[in-house]
């Protein structure tokens, strides 16, 4: 909308013109006396061209005015001022009269003023509301289109969320597929990774035992070399040591006959093979490289008969060894040699019912496992034969060969240390530890034997502690032997042993079995520096344990150089609860005072009085070595 605006300056001017210019034409009225028609004329065209153009100024400002909105009293008030028409009426007045027209004039003309200020004030702000009309027209255009694109938008989204559904609803079809093939993957997965595992645990078993083999290897090749050098040598001196040999093999039979055999009772072939059946094989109940183990009926009671090759010299060897050694000694946790058969080189021991350690460790035959008490008490009563052996006088005994198949087990799962065929006599020096038998040709059982026997053929009481260290081991874990010390320091140095305990012995104390398993690893040292010197420091560890599994070790068990003021509980008769003098066994396999059992036969008994079983039969042996070890104690 346009609007005329005049300057202040100009107002005023215009103003003062009009007032004098309204004057003069007064004045000549007046003057010239005209009438009402006059004025008409005035009022048609005689104001001056200033006065008409503020009057033509103020129309437009009260034009302005009323289309404004301007207060009509204002108006009317300038309305009520009709100067032409009051100066009909007072042309015949004085001049005063006019100087009130002029007045009034002003003050409407000032009136208007202020209406046209206002008008213009009330102009800008319609101008204001006007551009913020238009302002918020273009938002509403702007929220419109937005209003008009979102509902585009929506009708998009709308149909892509249908398309989203359809395609929601697919994958959930193949994801129903995908969680049935996962299930099947999974169940796959978890026997993969069983089979992973038991592969894992394979290949660190096969890894332990490769980098022994190759220890092994490397130490063995040393002494197949050397023994290559001495090939050509031995072949020509072969000669002269079979003669040699047969000449020792005339001295032990001479020794045998003279002193060693006083403790032991010859048998016949003849009474072998009634004993057995003629060697049946329904008797046999072992065999090996050695020879056969039959059981049989001897005098009335049963016993285990060895029937070494006597073909060859490497047989009669042992049995001349065996003969030699258990002749001489006595140890309630060494096999009871019987008695011998010269002729066709055969061995007689007490029957042991519960087979050997190695069946038992292996389950074989139906075999229950040992119980952690039982297989601590084994390694205390092990112990305490190897001491018994080292500390022999006047030779220290060597088993040579130690190992859980040589262990034997009574019907009360006392153990019994046998096979003594490799074992050597050592001639005692100032420690049994530097004692040693010299050999070019080491045998033994692989697993078990010393590694530095192997490469210098020197055998020393250190071997059998070496041996008895894999045997612990065994024990504790019940793992193989090949690879088994290896697996252990694995284990430490991950601190992860308790995961080795043989969980079939029962809840085995972990303090105890990890002191074992130390025990173990220190008696398999590869170095013999690095083992116990003497098996006496080896008991001062095994005792308190042995204590601790509530299965105690009679003191008197380790030999009769522990304390010789308390009888063996092994010599007392379990009848009279006194030391025999004349024990006999019987056929429940124990041994009593020959008055005592026969008393119990005599009123009427038939049945054992430690077991309370049946008696087979009634006979009754004289336990010849139990009676020379009797009179050795008294002594």
């Amino acid at each position: 909308m346009s609007e005329i605006v005049v300057p202040a300056s100009s107002r005023v001017s215009l103003q003062l013109h009009s007032r004098s210019s309204l004057q003069e034409s007064l004045s000549r009225l007046n003057m010239e006396g005209t009438s009402v028609d006059s004025w008409d004329s005035f009022r048609r065209g005689s104001f001056p061209s200033s006065y008409r153009a503020s009057s033509t100024v103020t129309e437009e400002v009260l034009s302005d005015s009323s289309s404004s909105g301007i207060p009509r009293d204002g108006i009317s008030t300038l309305a009520g001022c009709d100067f032409p028409n009051s100066a009909l009426h007072h042309e015949q007045g004085d001049a005063g009269s006019n100087a009130n027209l002029f007045d009034k004039l002003e003050e409407a003309f000032a009136e208007a003023e202020k209406y046209r200020k206002q008008a213009y004030d009330e102009s800008l702000r319609r101008q204001k509301t006007e551009e913020e009309l238009i302002s918020y027209h273009q938002k509403a255009r702007k929220s419109e289109d937005l209003f008009l694109n979102e509902a585009k938008q929506r009708k998009e989204v709308e149909e892509t969320l249908a398309k989203a559904n359809v395609e929601i609803q697919l994958l959930k079809e193949e994801m129903d597929a995908l969680k049935h093939n996962r299930d099947d993957l999974s169940s796959k997965l978890s026997e993969v990774s069983e089979q992973k595992v038991t592969l894992e645990q394979q290949a660190v078993e096969y890894g332990s035992i490769i980098i022994d083999l190759k220890d092994t290897v490397a130490a063995s090749q040393a002494l197949i070399d050397s023994m290559q050098m001495e090939f050509e040598q031995l072949k020509h001196e072969r000669d002269n040591a079979l003669k040699h040999a047969e000449e020792l093999h005339r001295e032990k039979q001479n020794m045998v006959s003279s002193s060693d055999l006083e403790w032991s009772t010859e048998f016949s072939l003849l009474e072998l093979q009634q004993a057995t059946q003629n060697f049946s094989d329904a008797m046999k109940i072992g065999e090996g490289g050695f020879g056969c183990v039959y059981r049989g009926q001897l005098r009335n009671t049963t016993v285990a008969i060895k029937m070494l090759r006597s073909q060859n010299l490497q047989g009669q060897s042992q049995f001349q060894q065996e003969v030699a050694v258990l002749s001489r000694v006595r140890h309630p946790n060494l096999v009871t040699l019987v008695g011998y058969c010269s002729e066709a080189s055969g061995l007689v021991y007490e029957f042991l019912p519960n087979g050997s350690l190695e069946d038992h460790l292996a389950c074989e035959s139906n075999t229950s496992p040992l119980t952690w008490q039982i297989r601590t008490r084994i390694i205390g009563e092990i112990c305490s034969a190897l001491i018994f052996l080292h500390s022999d006088k006047p030779h220290a005994v060597i088993h040579g060969d130690l190992k859980p198949a040589n262990i034997l087990l009574d019907a009360n799962l006392v153990s019994k240390l046998g096979d003594f065929g490799i074992s050597r006599l050592l001639n005692r020096s100032s420690t049994v530890s530097t004692s040693f038998y010299q050999t070019t040709n080491p045998r033994g059982t692989f697993a078990y034997m010393d590694p530095e026997f192997l490469t210098t053929g020197e055998l020393t009481a250190r071997s059998d502690i070496y041996s008895f260290g894999i045997i612990i081991l065994r024990l504790v874990t019940g793992k193989p032997a090949l690879g088994i010390a290896r697996e252990v320091e694995v284990a430490l140095d991950k601190g992860e042993l308790e995961l080795l305990v043989d969980r079939s012995a029962g809840d085995w104390p972990f303090v105890q079995a990890e002191k074992l398993m130390l025990l173990g690893l220190q008696c398999a040292e590869l170095s013999r520096r690095k083992r116990p010197d003497r098996m006496n420091h080896v008991w001062s560890v095994v005792e308190p344990l042995v204590k601790s599994a509530s299965l105690p070790v009679e003191p008197e068990s380790i030999g009769h150089w522990v304390n010789k003021n308390r009888t063996p509980f092994y010599f007392i008769c379990p009848i009279s609860q006194e030391v025999m003098r004349d024990p006999h066994i019987a056929a429940d396999g124990f041994s009593y005072e020959e008055e005592a059992i026969k008393g119990w036969l005599g009123s009427g008994h038939n049945t054992s009085p430690m077991t309370k079983s049946t008696l087979e039969h009634l006979q009754l042996i004289p336990n010849l070595a139990l009676r020379s070890a009797i009179e050795e104690f008294m002594q």
